[in-house]
């Protein structure tokens, strides 16, 4: 049942885990049947008869064992049974101080591990219509040094750029994976460079972006300058929100995007804070004057005037062989470059007078957007940046714009709505479907323990030691110098089922002992001492069948390091706390309820 909860993650997360709590429930079934029905098989053709190096090795390790029961634990498990409220009351301490560790950011909490990725990405995009060749300069610049910083780092042995690719016209603009948002046209360029194997480089693929970024430096006249990798995870930026307001508000939203893209550029850590707006090209706009209207001049005549003046008209086709070829009359090539010539264009009035368009029309100059979103039938701006996270926390980020900006902005812009996505919208439904998992596994497990104790107490003193392996989790993760991660959580909840196990063993062993006539204090006092072994060769061999994870370096070991560490350590601090708290809770239980 401690796997159980990873049947229940959603979204993209979901597609992650969805393999593994089927093979490892496979695994315990298996295992559970070589327990019971082959090892008995081993032990009976048992000679009973150890070695010498075996005998003495057993020698050794009960004389260890006895005096660290004898020395150590016992002397403490007596002070914790005669002071139960001291062991309760220090217990809560140690776990509120671990869980500060995590609200303080000492130990950082993220959503998904950032991984080393096998290429790197830079993409420029300039305003909507600018040449070709001034995004081909600006790309020129991005793979000079991106070449630049792979002749630093190359060696004899290997390069650290395999390949590079210049791409204008066409870019895929980096974030979910297989792609982000899509631009095209000759404002937009890109620069691939596809990186060696990491086992082969001392540098990280984060570490080449960031001297990457620093040696491009600003372009002018950009829109957007955008360094990193394609995302390997589940995608989305770490800091990613949709502003909304109705059309009529647009001016209000605009501003509202520019204070919050400062906001989010004063924290430390941030950078390529972009949003999705993209103005469009600059147009002359022609409104009809009321004397146009008295003149019978409708704005469709100014127009298509406008347009004969710049596009051509066609005045006759000519026959030449199998192929027509239309004629067009239009302004020369230096007046239709010259915006000045503009006002020079005559229209015809309808009164045989050609007057100049500027006597008929209102001419304005101003700049759309090359597109529009919209959610919910309101104007939608997407801002987003990513964060180093050896310098800043993107949790830590949102909670603060959440709590200290955003309902000033609010209350400054009324007609505003903000809408959370990206990492922070799919890591609040990945823990909000886990905990719905978990939750159900706790219930089962209830269920199960109270059926085998036919107790509906003693069950609640397996289960409350369970909250103690968050301590080892958290102080592993701070040891290793690891965020906490939604792996970290899997990690977690599978914890709980080897903590029950044991908690369980100790319990098992109180009853008997009591159904058997020995006092309950006696009966407390001797369960962890007698059954010490068990429990501790339990979380031993555990912790050295995981320990090899901890110090793989390969990119796949990457996503389970950090499960990995929560069962490590949280079996270290877990099995420890297990054979203190077990007795005391059970004996604060049979003082409550008045079982003898």
């Amino acid at each position: 049942f401690a796997f159980m909860p990873m049947f229940f993650v959603t979204g993209i997360m979901g597609k992650f885990f969805a393999v593994m709590p089927l093979a490892v429930i496979a695994i315990l079934i298996i295992s559970l049947i070589e327990a019971s029905m082959v090892l008995p098989c081993h032990l009976a053709y048992d000679s009973g008869r150890p070695s010498p190096i075996t005998a003495g090795l057993n020698r050794l390790t009960n004389f260890v064992l006895d005096w660290f029961i004898n020395t150590v634990y016992k002397p403490v498990v007596i002070f914790c049974v005669t002071n139960p409220m001291v062991t309760l009351s220090s217990s809560i301490t140690i776990l509120l101080l671990t869980a500060s560790l995590v609200s303080s950011g000492k130990v950082p909490s993220i959503f998904f591990p950032k991984l080393d990725a096998p290429e790197v990405m830079a993409t420029v995009i300039f305003p909507d219509g600018t040449p070709s060749r001034v995004t081909e300069a600006a790309t020129e610049r991005m793979e000079n040094a991106i070449q630049e910083i792979n002749r630093k780092h190359s060696t004899e042995k290997s390069p650290l750029v395999l390949v590079t690719h210049r791409m204008v016209g066409v870019v895929t603009e980096m974030g979910a994976p297989g792609g982000g948002q899509k631009t095209e046209g000759s404002h937009a360029g890109s620069v691939y460079a596809q990186l060696v194997d990491s086992g082969a480089r001392d540098i990280t693929s984060d570490e080449v972006t960031q001297e990457w970024r620093q040696l491009v430096g600003p372009i002018a006249g950009v829109e957007t300058l955008t360094f990193g990798s394609q995302s390997r995870g589940p995608g989305g930026k770490p800091i990613e929100f949709k502003l909304l307001a109705p059309a009529t508000d647009m001016s209000d939203l605009e501003r509202a995007v520019e204070e919050t893209k400062q906001k989010l550029a004063a924290y430390t850590g941030v950078f390529d804070v972009s949003d999705d707006s993209r103005p469009g090209k600059w147009e002359l706009q022609l409104r009809e004057k009321p004397n146009a209207v008295s003149m019978g001049v409708p704005l469709e005549s100014i127009a298509r005037t406008v347009r004969a003046s710049y596009y051509g008209e066609e005045v006759m086709r000519l026959q030449r062989g199998r192929h027509e070829v239309k004629l067009m009359v239009r302004y020369p090539e230096e007046d239709r470059k010259s915006l000045s010539r503009f006002s020079d264009i005559r229209v015809d009035a309808g009164d045989g007078i050609q007057r100049p368009i500027t006597e008929l029309a209102d001419v304005t100059v101003s700049r759309g957007y090359s597109e529009i979103n919209r959610i919910d039938q309101k104007r939608s701006i997407t801002i987003s940046s990513d964060i180093n996270e050896k310098e800043g926390n993107a949790k830590l980020i949102v909670q603060d714009l959440q709590k200290n900006f955003m309902p000033q902005l609010l209350a400054k812009y009324p007609s505003l709505r903000i809408r959370w996505e990206g990492q922070q919208e799919q890591d609040t439904e990945s823990v909000r479907s886990l905990g719905v998992g978990l939750g159900i596994a706790l219930i089962a497990m209830y269920v199960l323990l109270t059926v085998e104790f036919t107790s509906y107490g003693q069950p609640i003193v397996v289960m409350l030691v369970i909250p103690f392996g968050i301590v080892g989790a958290v102080l592993g993760h701070w040891f290793l110098g690891l965020p906490l991660t939604l792996f970290s959580m899997l990690g977690l909840v599978a914890l709980t089922g080897v903590v029950v196990n044991d908690s369980i063993v100790l319990v098992d062993f109180i009853n008997a002992s009591v159904r058997a006539g020995v006092p309950l204090q006696q009966a407390v006092l001797e369960a962890g001492q007698r059954r010490f072994r068990p429990v501790m060769l339990t979380s031993l061999t555990t912790i050295a069948g995981l320990s090899p994870i901890l110090s793989e370096t390969s990119f796949q070991a990457q996503l389970v390091i950090p499960m990995a560490a929560s069962l490590c350590f949280g079996l270290m601090t877990s099995t420890v706390l297990v054979l203190i708290l077990v007795p005391t809770f059970y004996y604060l239980y049979a003082a409550i309820f008045g079982v003898s």
